[in-house]
């Protein structure tokens, strides 16, 4: 069952993808319109599971999952990535390449490789941490290097 972001539980589970590039209006509105498709009909053992999504910043695929009624799991997981894969392939974008580090330098959002972080940032740079797992945590997802998974590469 798909509903309003903003109505999701705090502790809702949280998917997040990162494009290298800025999305396209075009782009977004694809993977709106399967997102949403995808997400009405998403189940776990035959239960509807409650969910929703947002684009943030025209780069940002943030999924929600309130998984306190059913969770998930398995085929249901394994669906999910399929689609995220299909819109790489047919957007031409890279969506799942987990050693980028999303780095807010200038105002401006660089996607950059983890290994050559260093170059361009420090541990004061704010980054977009896509591993957050819970809503409630989406409110400091920015945060300095030092404080993230990424602090090993500034050092």
């Amino acid at each position: 069952m798909f509903v309003p972001f903003d109505i999701l539980n705090d502790s809702s589970r949280l998917w997040l993808y990162g494009s290298e590039t800025e999305l396209t209006k075009q782009q977004t509105s694809h993977i709106s319109e399967k997102l949403t498709t995808f997400l009405e009909s998403w189940e776990y053992h035959q239960q509807k599971l409650t969910t929703s999504f947002k684009i943030s910043e025209n780069r940002f695929i943030i999924i929600a999952l309130d998984d306190r009624e059913y969770g998930v799991g398995g085929c249901s997981m394994d669906g999910l990535q399929r689609l995220i894969q299909t819109f790489e392939n047919d957007l031409s974008i890279s969506l799942m390449n987990r050693l980028n580090v999303f780095c807010k330098i200038g105002g401006e959002i660089q996607c950059v490789s983890s290994f050559k972080l260093k170059r361009v940032a420090n541990s004061e740079t704010l980054f977009y941490d896509l591993t957050i797992q819970n809503k409630s945590e989406l409110h400091s997802y920015l945060k300095p290097i030092k404080d993230g998974w990424c602090s090993k590469f500034c050092k």
